[in-house]
């Protein structure tokens, strides 16, 4: 009998709570431009929830008020008003203007939001011919019709929407048409870049403000901030003098273009200029302004023959609603500072804390959720990406003052990962066996290394931010392996966790913090082998130069370029796809490379391009020596004949 009158509850309820349901989860994602910043995994998580909750929610409770409204014991009561959160379901089901796509790959899926636009606005339109009475209040029925033209307009914005935020159609909205090289040797055309470059690193000429202002300008766009394209150099040389003139607000406004670009790709704002944008922008405009016309037609309504929990529901629907879409309005355009924090994740680190909770880690083991529950919630941040940043301009700055002469030490810089640090200070034999190992290998190896290091001495601040890169380079290794490097091996990570567990195997370390657990690993050391044994090998060669400045010099020296060797190896999709996730400081390293004058990923790829003209232009000035020397000998022959 109870389980009857549940069920006789459900059935009277269900819409109701659906389509409150559906309002909440709007209201929620109407603040989710938080995402775009760094903010609790749990919180990213709840946002994700929302967003995949809230198509399913309207979707469902259309397909409830249609079946409703077929039946004929519910023709009676509140049916009307229940017609009336029809269109109100088709805005909800547009989504919000802050968060079109929560991940990238979203946007590609617009064909089928085109497809469910369709049928729900189908059957929205045919419950409401259907089930509307000819008898209703005429004010009921111009609010029915605005919130109709809303709910359309809504529901097919956000596959327009999709479709203008996908990849390739933002990367052919941008260069159309593409730029083309100047000379057909685009090998002496980037000598040329190279040399103009170091020129101007030497001399620091200054611009007026007029060209600041104009260079700076063309930082701004960030249309192009995360689309591989071969710029053309003159392009490429106003941005790097533009940047080392005044580095500060340059980079403060490459952060603006980060959250631009995020924009762009995972709301409804556009920097496409058609006219369906444009359209499109103005119809949302229209829509905010008039959104209040529908709640006073149902204030001034005849409203006597319905149900007040249902007149209540319908206030609720139409206020909120009207809420939500104004303060999307409001929140459109934020923006947050993207390079001011830095992932952290440490092997000894996780070890200390999963052996503090055992409990929780075999419970999460049995639900085989141990490697989800690594990568979204144990991992830490810091703040010391300005530090960090000042020591990529200094290595930028260094390598065009003293390593960078011609195309082949600009290519070559690109590709050192500790070299230059370990020549600049005299290190060869194991260290430099260790940064020549696959790129994946050697991060393993030097963090671990650099951990023990710490734990043997570190205090000064250059040690502090050493170790802040070390750990930020092993949160790629696991959370984003393909932005570390293509092909990197998430196993290693795993690996070396393990052989840090089968070294402590039957002891009892759970009261042990990260520099007491250190000490016990290095106790038992001796007869190891694996990657532990390599990387305390590794930190014994650091600790024999007696000298710890000399020591965190290189450490810090290895880890910086280790960083731009990666940031110079990450495509531009994945910087825009780790965009949806809070973004990676890694993004902000390679615009600081690509702006810093450094090659870009896209010049890596076409180098075998630049080699092969290279030789035949070799080719082609061999042969030129040979006609003019067989030239030579005929007038010579010639005029020995003459004579």
């Amino acid at each position: 009998m109870a389980l009857a009158s549940v069920v006789q509850w459900w059935e009277e309820w269900q819409l109701r709570i659906l389509v409150l349901g559906s309002l909440g989860v709007q209201l929620y994602l109407s603040f989710g431009s938080r995402r775009k910043s760094h903010i609790l995994p749990l919180h990213r998580f709840s946002i994700w929830i929302a967003y995949l909750s809230g198509d399913a929610l309207a979707i469902y409770a259309l397909a409830i008020l249609y079946n409703r409204q077929r039946k004929l014991h519910y023709t009676s009561g509140s049916h009307d008003l229940e017609v009336l959160w029809a269109p109100i379901l088709l805005i909800h089901l547009g989504g919000q203007m802050c968060i079109s796509a929560h991940n990238i790959e979203d946007n590609e899926l617009w064909r089928r939001h085109v497809l469910t636009a369709v049928s729900q606005v189908v059957v929205s339109l045919y419950v409401f011919f259907k089930s509307w009475p000819s008898s209703a209040d005429k004010n009921l029925l111009g609010l029915a019709i605005i919130l109709f033209m809303f709910g359309v307009f809504k529901c097919f914005d956000k596959p327009l929407a999709l479709k203008r935020s996908s990849f390739n159609n933002i990367a052919g909205s941008f260069f159309h048409p593409a730029p083309r090289t100047k000379t057909k040797n685009r090998e002496l055309e980037l000598e040329e870049y190279i040399q103009e470059a170091r020129k101007f690193m030497q001399d620091c000429p200054t611009l007026n403000s007029d060209e600041r202002r104009a260079h700076k300008a063309s930082l701004s766009i960030p249309s192009k901030l995360f689309v591989d394209f071969a710029y053309t150099y003159p392009e490429r040389l106003v941005k790097f003098k533009t940047f080392w003139l005044d580095m500060e607000p340059i980079s403060l406004e490459l952060s603006r273009g980060v959250s631009r670009t995020f924009d762009i790709i995972y709301t409804k704002h556009s920097a496409a200029g058609d006219i369906v944008t444009l359209c499109s922008l103005y119809l949302w405009i229209v829509q905010v302004a008039l959104s209040f016309t529908p709640i006073m037609l149902f204030h001034v309504s005849n409203k006597e023959a319905y149900r007040g929990s249902d007149i209540k529901v319908t206030f609720v629907l139409l206020y909120t609603t009207y809420f939500v879409e104004m303060s999307s309005f409001f929140t459109m355009g934020l923006e947050y500072d993207w390079h001011d924090m830095v992932a952290q994740r440490s092997l000894l680190e996780l070890l200390a804390q999963n052996k503090r909770h055992t409990t929780l880690m075999r419970i999460v083991e049995c639900l085989q959720c141990k490697g989800l529950l690594h990568q979204y919630f144990c991992f830490k941040s810091c703040d010391s990406a300005r530090f960090i940043t000042g020591f990529i301009h200094s290595h930028v700055r260094e390598g065009w003052v003293h390593y960078i002469r011609d195309v082949e030490s600009y290519w070559k810089f690109s590709d050192i990962r500790g070299h230059w640090t370990l020549d600049r200070n005299g290190c060869s034999g194991l260290l430099r066996e260790s940064i020549e190992k696959p790129f994946d290998e050697s991060v393993v190896l030097w963090h671990v290394a650099t951990e023990f290091c710490f734990q043997h001495q570190g205090t000064s601040s250059e040690t502090k931010v050493s170790k802040q890169i070390s750990n930020y380079m092993l949160h790629l290794l696991f959370a984003n392996p393909e932005m570390l490097m293509p092909g990197t091996r998430r196993s290693l990570f795993t690996d070396a966790y393990g052989e840090l567990e089968a070294i402590l195997r039957g002891d009892d370390v759970s009261l042990l913090d990260e520099k007491q657990l250190t000490e016990k690993i290095i106790d038992k050391m001796q007869y190891r082998q694996g990657f532990i044994h390599d990387a305390w090998v590794l930190a014994q060669e650091l600790i024999q130069f007696g000298d710890v400045m000399k020591m965190w010099r290189v450490i810090k020296g290895v880890w910086v370029e280790m960083l731009c060797f990666s940031a110079g190896r990450c495509r531009g999709y994945l910087h825009a796809k780790s965009l949806g996730s809070g973004g990676e400081y890694l993004t902000f390293v390679s615009l600081l490379m690509s702006h810093g004058g450094l090659e870009t990923f896209l010049e890596r790829q076409q180098r075998i391009q630049l080699r092969i003209l290279k030789e035949e232009r070799v080719r082609i000035a061999k042969e030129q020596v040979e006609e003019a020397a067989r030239n030579q000998a005929s007038r010579t022959s010639a005029y020995d004949d003459d004579v």
